[in-house]
């Protein structure tokens, strides 16, 4: 997907910095603000384009909000000011994107759900988050022939993957155990082999498990594929030869990075 023009990204800068705004400019919760925003005139304004040549300032923004849906403290949920300018940015990106209006927009991520994947995807570049969030969806506006290509394409990675599972690989480490990344601390050692490159065009990353320092390679065995449901790519699960891991073990020492995916194990 090309990146965003320069017009297009004033425009979701624009519509970040009011979603920030609102954090302290409004009484009520941020779920309540971005449901009136996406609904109101305003959001109408940038969907067409034309927000960017109008004389309004944030202040104006939230006057005409009250104006139009009446004053309200209702609510108590905030997210932080980070959280929103996030958020009414990929709104603003999946609306340019997808040719899609700001409600239609909201009808696949409503204000509940929207703040989930900013843990997930805060960190990508807009577009690729877009996209991203998209297929964890299973949207596809794409002709049918395209449609066709991205599963053939998928299936043919998957498979690939599973050619691996047995074989010995060399996994760099770049996440070591006690690294920190966006609030959460790795608690095994996390990276890549060079045998394949995953769907997003990287090295295929990987999870290390059975052992318990810090390390900078590893020599071992593919034991399994991680298999996500809701992102373009999969994980491996890579031990040393000796050992042997459980459906259920591998879950409980991955899942704190997996519990934001959909996924499933497959060990064969």
């Amino acid at each position: 997907m090309t990146p965003l023009s320069y017009i297009e990204i004033k425009l979701c800068q624009a519509q970040a910095k009011i979603f920030e705004a609102s954090v302290t400019r409004t009484s009520y919760s941020s779920p309540i603000f971005i449901r009136r925003f996406i609904y109101s005139s305003i959001s109408k304004s940038f969907d067409n384009k034309t927000y960017l040549y109008s004389f309004n300032t944030i202040e104006d923004v939230f006057e005409i909000l009250d104006d139009e849906f009446g004053y309200s403290e209702y609510g108590d949920i905030k997210y932080s000011p980070d959280e929103m300018f996030w958020i009414g940015y990929i709104y603003r990106c999946l609306c340019i994107k997808y040719n899609l209006s700001s409600k239609s927009v909201y009808k696949l991520f409503n204000a509940k759900e929207i703040v989930k994947y900013y843990n997930i995807y805060h960190t990508f570049d807009i577009v690729d988050a877009a996209e991203r969030m998209m297929e964890s969806i299973n949207y596809d506006n794409s002709s049918n022939q395209e449609k066709a290509y991205k599963v053939a394409k998928r299936l043919f990675y998957t498979q690939k993957l599973k050619n691996l599972i047995g074989q010995k690989v060399r996994v760099f480490v770049d996440r070591p155990i006690g690294y920190e990344h966006n609030g959460t601390t790795y608690p095994l050692n996390y990276g890549y082999i060079k045998e394949l490159k995953s769907l997003d065009g990287e090295f295929q990353d990987a999870y290390i498990l059975g052992i318990d320092k810090p390390i900078e390679t590893f020599d071992g065995k593919v034991l399994a594929i991680i298999n996500r449901k809701n992102d373009i790519e999969d994980k491996l699960v890579v031990c040393p030869e000796e050992e042997e891991y459980s459906k259920e073990e591998i879950k409980k020492a991955v899942n704190f990075m997996e519990k934001h995916f959909k996924s499933k194990i497959i060990l064969d």
